[in-house]
């Protein structure tokens, strides 16, 4: 189970999810005001609409640690990693939709910070670890051609 690359790769993945709540994402700058955009709180601003931002983020977290267990289903693996990229992708899409609604509304640009590009890490592991499964399931099905 965790001897496999590919649960290595999902454990990598989440990491980055649990730091995007102690990072900034955006800062902005108005007539010597600092407001900051985290998933935790928008400073001087609703706090409320982080909520789905944060319910993604643990949803995917979830879906990376729960997919390391199901090492015996490779298929199912394959098609939930598929899956997880293509949600984080569109969780990507939200950030900066969120970002920018949030710096127009203010009248200034977002300055992106370190939660920004911390939130594409995952993009890499899930990646590889869609690969690596992939592999096994290949390896697996000429083993079996060879009986």
């Amino acid at each position: 189970m965790l001897q496999r690359i590919q649960s290595l790769y999902l454990l990598l993945a989440v990491v980055p999810y649990v730091l995007l709540f102690f990072f900034p994402i955006a800062e902005y700058s108005t007539q010597d005001v600092m407001n900051s955009f985290s998933l935790l709180e928008i400073t001087n601003g609703n706090s409320n609409s982080t909520v789905p931002l944060i319910i993604a983020v643990c949803m995917l977290a979830v879906t990376c640690l729960v997919t390391i267990f199901l090492f015996k289903k490779r298929p199912l693996q394959i098609k939930i990693t598929a899956i997880t990229l293509l949600v984080h992708i569109g969780f990507i899409a939200a950030v900066f939709y969120s970002a920018d609604f949030i710096a127009n509304k203010l009248g200034t640009i977002a300055n992106y910070k370190a939660g920004m590009y911390i939130a594409l890490i995952p993009i890499l592991f899930i990646v590889l670890a869609h690969r690596a499964i992939r592999k096994d399931e290949k390896m697996v099905n000429n083993t079996d051609r060879l009986r």
